[in-house]
């Protein structure tokens, strides 16, 4: 068995001098697929879960990158990127094509692409046109370790793109909808899935438990550890792999000891995706719940605050939903940046409601008393949630 690090360099070297652009860089996990395969272009790679890392069957590489570096490649034998009938690959997920579309959407063969120019430029003509800036902004825009908009041609004002890489993708999307259309059973009771949300990543591969098979047979936390230090419970157990996830709404496996990474206090058992969503800090908070469960670390409690991590994403949530467009869903990390000053916050908003209803609330500013002030107040929130 061989580690991504390593099939990373098998690919670059079966590829070096293959025409297709290509990203070997790009092979990775970076997506909740229900199967264990990656895609090197058209060919799925077997991944094998060991130690908490991901690996891979050399042969199985090798035979990847072989498979792409001998396609026939004509970079002048173009076919329109147009649309396809059955354009998903599985669980709604876009094809391709769809991809693409969304990157290049709008864009003209003369329109002037906009980007500032110096002022003795403005009378001139525009120094590149839209289409020029899109293949430049997204050429490392990747699918399935391909390049695709590196190969984009405009002409006759439509996109066109090589036809192997077209073959390359379909195969792929093709091959993709049939992993996903094949069941999940529970290892409880043996019932199959309705999609990716019974199985729980674990240092061993997946773990497939339906709702009632996990409430049956794990048990809820009851904070049987609440003030105790993280590198305790490491060092000494329990795991986390007897608990039900503290913030799931429905059943699911624990998979880890969660814990204020501020004063490193435990604060509960989550499913990995939980814990990777707590880590990053974005969209957390939107979660039913999240506050008071944050609020599980005496030391939080004790400073009055939410662990550091969380903050600007607190005051991003607290402007998206007072000044944002109303019942606009979309997540706030998108919407609203956030940028401190001396004197506070600059924040600007835009985002769309129902019936494309926008608000837009740019140059805006926060001082830090009036930024604590949202703080404190998240904080009281979240204390009143657990009375």
């Amino acid at each position: 068995m061989i580690t991504r690090k390593t099939a990373v360099s098998y690919l670059s070297d079966a590829t070096r001098a293959c025409p297709i652009p290509l990203s070997p860089e790009r092979f990775r996990r970076k997506d909740r697929a229900p199967h264990d395969f990656l895609f090197f272009g058209h060919v799925p790679v077997r991944s094998y879960k060991h130690g908490g890392q991901w690996q891979f069957m050399p042969q199985d590489v090798l035979e990847a990158g072989r498979a792409v570096a001998e396609l026939p490649w004509n970079f002048e034998d173009l076919v329109p990127l147009g649309y396809r009938e059955q354009e998903t690959r599985g669980s709604g997920h876009p094809g391709w094509r769809t991809e693409l579309r969304r990157v290049v959407a709008g864009v003209g063969a003369d329109d002037d692409c906009g980007c500032p120019r110096p002022p003795a430029a403005a009378a001139q003509q525009p120094l590149h046109t839209a289409a020029d800036c899109v293949l430049r902004r997204y050429l490392d825009y990747s699918i399935a370790c391909t390049l695709p908009v590196r190969a984009l041609v405009r002409a006759g004002g439509n996109w066109m793109i090589p036809r192997t890489l077209a073959l390359v993708l379909d195969r792929r999307d093709e091959r993709e909808s049939s992993l996903y259309a094949v069941g999940q059973p529970c290892e409880g009771c043996g019932s199959v899935g309705p999609d990716d949300s019974w199985r729980s990543p674990t240092a061993a591969g997946w773990k497939i438990l339906c709702p009632d098979c996990a409430a049956a047979g794990l048990r809820r936390y009851r904070r049987e550890l609440q003030g105790v230090p993280y590198a305790r419970v490491r060092e000494n157990g329990p795991g986390p792999v007897g608990f039900l996830c503290a913030m799931c709404e429905t059943a699911r496996p624990a998979t880890d000891w969660d814990h204020c990474h501020d004063h490193g206090l435990v604060r509960g058992p989550l499913c990995g995706r939980c814990n990777s969503l707590e880590g990053r800090g974005k969209e957390f908070l939107a979660r039913p719940g999240s506050v008071p469960y944050l609020l599980r670390c005496d030391g939080c409690r004790t400073r009055r605050s939410l662990p550091p991590h969380h903050r600007l994403a607190a005051l991003r949530r607290h402007l998206h939903l007072t000044w944002g467009a109303q019942g606009c869903d979309w997540p706030m990390h998108v919407h609203v940046s956030l940028e401190e000053t001396d004197e506070g916050y600059a924040f600007t908003i835009h985002c769309s409601g129902p019936r494309h209803r926008t608000r837009t609330v740019r140059g805006a500013r926060l001082t830090h008393g009036e930024a604590e002030q949202i703080l404190l107040d998240a904080f009281e929130e979240g204390v009143a949630q657990e009375t």
